[in-house]
């Protein structure tokens, strides 16, 4: 069994597979991410398909070396480029409890912070399966307190109307009913801060209570 970075939405994120703009490149450039301690920690999404969320604030090491984990435990030496958040979400299914890792990065966009989450790796053995997936990203408004925080996905009907309105140019693709944005971060930076504010733009809140 090979593990390989699974680099497409994930069923195991529901949120994110029904009610979230998939994304060929990130909502963040590396001046953009910013952190928040109170993000850390265990969080309940209060049904089964948003599940348990653990966020940890770790070095991560891209395929450093065979031997080598991924994550360390940051310390005086980390390179600060280095330091990530590791989401891991658990869930239940009728059979037994899953889990899989993301990357997840905050990052400051005019006056609002968002969440950007991108699938790390977990175990899937059927190779040819795995040579077809790409990777995707997908980003949510977050709001964040010390015992819960609260995220709002862009509706993906909002702007396949602005598409179809031609009220809007965004290097996309479209397959199956769904639409894959194709444009760079600085474009796609844009698309939020012009139109996160509309009316419609936005999902109202799913909440995350601490554990």
């Amino acid at each position: 069994m090979k593990t390989r970075t699974i680099l497409i939405i994930s069923g195991i994120l529901a949120i994110l597979a029904s009610s979230c703009i998939p994304s060929l490149f990130p909502l963040y450039t590396r001046e953009d991410i910013v952190y928040d301690d109170r993000i850390e920690g265990a969080w309940d999404g209060g049904f089964d398909q948003l599940g348990i969320w653990t966020v940890e604030k770790l070095e991560y090491h891209p395929k450093r070396s065979f031997f080598d984990p991924d994550w360390t435990e940051p310390d005086e030496h980390s390179d600060p480029g280095n330091i990530h958040y590791r989401l891991t979400v658990r869930q239940a299914t009728e059979k037994d409890t899953v889990e899989a890792e993301f990357l997840l990065h905050l990052l400051g966009l005019g006056d609002q912070v968002y969440m950007n989450i991108c699938p790390h790796e977990f175990e899937l053995d059927h190779d040819f399966l795995s040579w077809h997936m790409i990777e995707a990203n997908t980003f949510l408004r977050v709001k964040i307190f010390d015992d819960r925080f609260e995220v709002q996905a862009f509706d993906p009907w909002f702007l396949f109307n602005l598409i179809k309105e031609d009220r809007i140019r965004i290097d996309h693709v479209s397959f199956g009913g769904e639409i894959l944005i194709t444009a760079p971060t600085r474009d796609l930076q844009q698309f939020v801060l012009k139109y996160s504010d509309e009316d419609g733009a936005l999902f109202e809140p799913d909440v995350f209570k601490r554990i």
